[in-house]
């Protein structure tokens, strides 16, 4: 293997010691073969298995490093597994994102190098394809119909799964069932129990050294009691005085805080948990206690919640009352945080009935609701397509024509017109208003005399009436008589 430490742009300050990884006496009887071909690089086909520890990958990386298998590696692949390593803390399976223009500014290499070192590790057997990038737009695929442009553009990222040679577990003295990405330890040998027996005592004995540095010293300065000079006084203290109630140190005093009060703690942050969702794998008694002196000033759950609401948090918290007490004494350090004895939230803003929040469980109810599950997904797409299909079979209405409508007798606005006015004889009384009421030219003609207004139809509807009303008679007459006979 190469001396790493020769090389010149390489950091060693900032890079690991690989002598700290430097493996047993006995490494050279592990054969290894580097993985050159790239049918064996995927998690489908390596014959590594899979890694979900940050720390296991680091391991891994030294030894493989540091066995000299690769006359490539060095301290720059170290420092590029170390940033894989930090990327896997944030998935449960030990996989992560292969972002080479972020790689290159966090470890200060170009790109070249970049690509040159995750290549070293994939022909170690520490990292397998998982899922190759491409050029093609994420967003498109995340978005679906409703992509536009001002999604912008991300291509698809690689993503590598970090993976364990078979050498590494050979070496280390353990017992695998399986081959491949599946495998899985099931014990150890002998010679892996001796290994993890010397590991643990080397770590006891390098805690047990003294420190090379100062340490912190304290608030109160040690002395020794045999230093210590007493003057005056008695030499002897009699029992009677010694337990006299006089001479007894007197107790700080303290605001106790009564049982009623602790259960009335305790119930208000049992009603926190429900209202802030990080707070509900926490003890509700510790909950309690951090927020008693809140509490005692008169804060309200409701202040309570809205508070904590605004607070951000990260996605786990192993402990959500060391938290907030540790956040509440910065905010109240920096002034952030209002004055203990005025809720920041009064009882008038907040919803006390609940009607908010049932509200809230109603409208997710009905989204959860199978019905209306089934009805989104299967029957509302065909009912708006058939709807779009009847919009479009119906013509567009077209624009009426313009008809005027006449606001007095026809005869009384003929009679209004002058002689010189008129059409004609053959002009329609419908024509001369038309002519006036779209603004018209009127011609004038020679004088014509209006038409006499026939006054026949006015006997038909006489005759008609009269008709109607001798059948209604004779109809009434015939069913008397059908009625006697029956």
């Amino acid at each position: 293997m190469p001396d790493v430490s020769a090389c010149r742009h390489i950091d060693s300050a900032a890079c690991p010691n690989v002598s700290e990884s430097s493996v047993t006496p006995d490494t050279h009887r592990h054969a290894f073969a580097l993985v050159r071909d790239l049918a064996d690089q995927e998690v489908t086909t390596t014959a590594s298995r899979q890694l979900r520890r940050a720390d296991d990958f680091r391991a891994a990386a030294r030894f493989m490093v540091g066995a000299g298998f690769h006359p490539q590696a060095g301290r720059t692949t170290l420092r590029l597994a170390e940033v894989f390593a930090a990327r896997m803390e944030r998935s449960k399976d030990g996989t992560f994102a292969f972002n080479i223009a972020a790689t290159g500014r966090e470890l200060g290499l170009q790109r070249r190098a970049v690509l040159n070192h995750a290549r070293i590790l994939r022909e170690l057997g520490l990292t397998a394809y998982l899922k190759h990038g491409s050029r093609t737009n994420s967003q498109r695929t995340r978005h679906g119909e409703a992509w536009t442009r001002q999604h912008g553009y991300r291509g698809t990222a690689t993503i590598f799964a970090a993976v364990a040679p078979p050498v590494w577990d050979e070496a280390m003295g353990r017992r695998i069932d399986g081959s491949g990405y599946r495998a899985r330890p099931v014990g150890v040998t002998e010679r892996g129990r001796a290994r993890a027996i010397a590991e643990v005592r080397r770590k006891a004995a390098a805690r047990s050294q003294p420190r090379s540095g100062p340490c912190t010293p304290s608030l109160v300065v040690p002395q020794d009691h045999r230093q210590l000079k007493v003057e005056g006084g008695s030499k002897y203290t009699s029992r009677t005085r010694a337990t006299d109630r006089k001479n007894l140190p007197s107790p700080p005093q303290q605001n106790r805080t009564t049982v009623a009060e602790c259960a009335q703690g305790i119930a208000i942050a049992e009603r926190l948990q429900l209202e802030v969702w990080w707070l509900h794998r926490g003890c509700a008694r510790r909950l309690a206690y951090v927020l008693r002196p809140l509490i005692t000033a008169g804060w309200t759950w409701q202040s309570l919640a809205a508070e904590l609401r605004t607070w951000g948090v990260p996605g786990y918290l192993r402990d959500p009352a060391a938290y907030v007490r540790h956040e509440l004494s910065r905010l109240q350090h920096h002034g952030h945080l209002a004055h203990t004895s005025r809720p920041t939230m009064t009882d008038r803003q907040v919803d006390e009935d609940g009607a908010r929040y049932q509200a809230m469980l109603h409208a997710r109810q009905q989204s959860s609701d199978p019905a209306w599950q089934r009805y989104a997904r299967q029957l509302r797409p065909v009912l708006r397509q058939r709807l779009q299909e009847a919009r479009s079979a119906v013509p567009e209405p077209s624009a009426p024509e313009y008809c005027p409508r006449l606001r007095e007798p026809e005869e009384l606005h003929l009679q209004s017109l002058s002689l010189e006015s008129a059409y004609g004889p053959d002009a329609s009384p419908r024509d001369i208003y038309a002519a006036h009421a779209y603004n018209r030219p009127v011609p004038v003609h020679h004088q014509a005399a209006l038409p006499v207004p026939d006054q026949g139809w006015l006997e038909h509807l006489r005759d008609e009436t009269d008709a109607k009303r001798a059948c209604g008679v004779l109809q009434a007459e015939l069913d008397n008589w059908d009625a006697n006979r029956a």
